[in-house]
């Protein structure tokens, strides 16, 4: 009997042991996704990951031409992109990136000082700083012009059409409206924030949401991506992140001074008050690929109609947004 029980007891200890030993392994072959974020406004529901879990590794970058090249090598598995940038990739790089999520939509919006401003028709004459020759408030402002029957000058300020003046980068528009350079701007969140808490007593005012005026009332602005070879390898750690970033997203809307903090914390390149106020207007939002896909294709026949180049020549098939 006393050898029974001995021998049930060294069993028990026996299996705990090499369940013990065997953990590390375990632990070792987990999947890790590393992501890749752009500083800046796309970044903020990310935010609240970066705080809350080591179970991602962040990688942050300045600008896309930054990020692009290591999405492409797999030295990061996701990365946030513009909608045109990722069809691009997906026509020029061998169909190796995948639309996971469209993260973030229309925010978009005119802004002036002029007291004169009617509607969109009454820019006749007018120059509007805008950001990003070739980049989505382009093409969007110029697919909505034309439909009102507004023509778009190429050549420097016209009396009959709107003369778009790419000069000053997104981070400084503010600034020209304010000090009087320029009369009218069209920038994205947080810029036309910016605007507002810095020209309040200028006479800074926002007219027009590009939003109001599309035909579907919103259009995607900012798609998550993953490399193909790390979705196909990594599709649970795919499947957590794509859960926890919706979380994170409805997080950021309930607790915008919250994720404003975050964000100034972890250094992506705004400031917590301005973070904060412009969150409600942000239009962050989580739709799975197979959803947008209606509302993707829309924005990039707009972008393919005025270059076809600006997509890489054609619209992406099926396969560029995940199931």
């Amino acid at each position: 009997m006393v050898h029974a029980k001995f021998y049930l007891v060294m069993k028990k200890l026996f299996l705990l042991i090499l369940a013990f030993l065997s953990l590390p392994v375990f632990c070792a072959g987990k999947e890790k996704l590393t992501v890749g974020l752009l500083n800046g406004p796309s970044s903020i529901p990310a935010a609240y990951l970066i705080e809350n879990t080591s179970d991602y590794e962040f990688q942050i970058f300045s600008g896309a031409d930054l990020e692009i090249p290591k999405l492409l090598k797999g030295e990061i598995d996701l990365a946030v992109l513009p909608p045109n940038a990722a069809a691009k990739l997906w026509n020029k790089n061998g169909k190796n990136v995948v639309v996971l999520a469209v993260i973030g939509e229309g925010n978009i919006s005119l802004f002036t000082t002029d007291p004169d401003y009617k509607n969109l028709e009454s820019l006749k004459g007018k120059t509007v700083y805008c950001a990003g020759r070739g980049a989505t408030p382009d093409y969007m402002f110029r697919y909505i012009l034309e439909k009102k029957g507004v023509k778009v000058s190429e050549n420097g300020p016209s009396p009959d059409a709107v003369f778009l003046d790419f000069q000053v980068p997104n981070a400084e528009i503010a600034g020209t409206l304010i000090s009087g350079k320029a009369d009218y701007i069209l920038v994205p969140e947080p810029f036309g924030t910016v605007a507002l808490m810095k020209g309040k007593s200028f006479g800074v005012k926002k007219v027009c949401n590009l939003s109001d005026e599309y035909d579907s009332k919103n259009y995607p602005l900012t798609v998550l991506v993953a490399n193909k070879k790390a979705l196909d390898s990594k599709k649970t750690a795919v499947k957590n992140y794509l859960k926890d970033y919706e979380k994170a997203v409805t997080w950021t809307l309930e607790n915008a001074t919250s994720a404003g903090a975050l964000v100034e914390k972890h250094t992506l390149g705004l400031t917590a008050s301005i973070t904060a106020s412009s969150i409600p207007c942000g239009n962050y939002v989580f739709i799975p690929a197979d959803q947008a896909r209606p509302e993707m294709e829309k924005l990039l026949n707009i972008f393919f109609e005025r270059d076809p180049d600006s997509i890489g020549g054609k619209l992406p098939g099926e396969d560029f947004y995940q199931k």
